[in-house]
C-alpha cells in the first residue's frame, strides 16, 4: 500500500476462516515528517495470531484501544495491555496478537523518536518498554482521549497534536546522526562506517556514540539492518528467487555472508524465510507485500 491515506481491509483466510482487518497509514503534518514516516491504525482479527517479528532499521509505539499483546522474548514472556516503545532489535522476537486487536501506531524514523521520548534509545534496545515508564501519567491520558476519538481520522489528528506537545528541540548531535542515516538509506547501509565518519568529520568511536544514543545501536549494526531489510524487499514471494543474485546486490561478499546475516536475523536460512513468506502472502497478500518482517508461526 502506499504511505498515504486510505483504509485498505485485508481478508486472510487461515484454516478455512476469514480474518477481516482494517489497515491504515497516515502521513503527518510537515512538522512532523523530520522524525516519523507514518502514523498507522490496526483494528481487526490477524490471518495469523502468532508470529515472528524480524529487526528492521526502525522504532514504534503503540497504542493499544484493544486486547493485550503477549511478546516473547528468550526465555520469558510479557503481557502489554495499554502502551509501549519497541526499540531497534537485532534478535527476532515473537508475539501473540490479541483476537480483539485495535491500535494506533506511531512508525519513527530510525533517528526520529529521540526528541519525543526523552532518553537515551540504548535503553530500548531489544526490548519492548511500556509507555507510562518513559512518559509517565502522559501515557494513560494519550491513550485515554485516543480511545474516546469518534473516528480514526480524528485519532490521527489527535495523536499529531499530542505528539508534538511531546517534541522537544534536536539536542547536540542528533544532526550528526540524520547525516550519516541519509547516507545509509540511500545506499541500503552498503556502505563503509569509516568512510561515513570521514564524510561527516568525526572519529568512528564518536559516531557510534552518537549512534547509540539516538538510535539505539551502533553505526556499523544500524547499517546492518538497512542490508538485511534491502534483501527482504528483494525476495519476491510470487516469483522464483536467485539468491546469489540478491546476496551480491544486498552487499554481501557471497550467498554464505547472507545465510549467516539471515539467520543471525530471523533465525532461519534465506529459503525458509521465503517459504513462510510465502505463507504469509496466501493468507494475507497486502500486508504481507507490506510488512515483511512479520512471518507466521504454527
Amino acid at each position: 500500500m502506499p504511505y498515504s491515506d486510505g483504509i485498505v481491509r485485508i481478508d486472510g483466510v487461515k484454516n478455512n476462516e476469514t480474518r477481516r482487518v482494517t489497515y491504515l497509514r497516515h502521513i503527518s503534518s510537515s512538522r512532523l515528517n523530520d522524525y516519523i514516516d507514518y502514523l498507522y491504525y490496526l483494528d481487526g482479527r490477524m490471518a495469523s495470531s502468532h508470529e515472528k517479528i524480524l529487526p528492521l532499521p526502525t522504532l514504534d509505539l503503540k497504542i493499544n484501544l484493544g486486547g493485550a499483546l503477549q511478546v516473547y522474548e528468550n526465555d520469558h514472556t510479557d503481557t502489554y495491555t495499554e502502551s509501549w516503545c519497541v526499540g531497534v532489535w537485532r534478535v527476532p522476537h515473537t508475539v501473540d496478537w490479541p483476537s480483539d486487536l485495535r491500535l494506533f501506531g506511531v512508525h519513527f524514523k530510525p533517528d526520529g523518536a529521540y526528541p519525543f521520548l526523552h532518553l537515551p534509545l540504548s535503553e530500548l534496545h531489544n526490548r519492548v518498554v511500556t509507555l507510562d515508564a518513559i512518559w509517565g501519567q502522559f501515557a494513560a491520558e494519550l491513550r485515554e482521549r485516543l480511545y474516546a476519538a469518534p473516528t480514526i481520522q480524528s485519532g490521527f489528528a489527535l495523536l499529531e497534536r499530542l505528539l508534538l506537545e511531546r517534541l522537544e528541540e534536536a539536542p547536540p548531535g542528533l544532526e550528526i546522526v540524520r547525516s550519516g542515516i541519509t547516507q545509509m538509506a540511500r545506499q541500503h547501509g552498503i556502505v563503509s562506517i569509516r568512510d561515513l565518519s570521514d564524510s561527516i568529520g568525526i572519529s568512528q568511536n564518536h559516531l557510534g556514540t552518537h549512534f547509540k544514543r539516538f538510535v539505539g545501536v551502533s553505526a556499523k549494526e544500524l547499517a546492518q539492518l538497512y542490508r538485511f531489510e534491502y534483501s527482504l524487499h528483494m525476495a519476491d514471494p510470487i516469483r522464483p528467487v536467485e539468491w546469489t543474485r540478491v546476496a551480491l546486490r544486498s552487499g554481501y561478499y557471497d550467498l554464505s555472508h547472507l545465510n549467516k546475516e539471515f539467520l543471525a536475523f530471523s533465525g532461519h536460512s534465506p529459503t525458509d524465510y521465503l517459504r513462510l513468506r510465502r505463507r504469509a502472502y496466501a493468507e494475507d497478500p497486502e500486508r504481507a507485500q507490506t510488512h515483511l518482517r512479520n512471518l507466521p508461526i504454527d
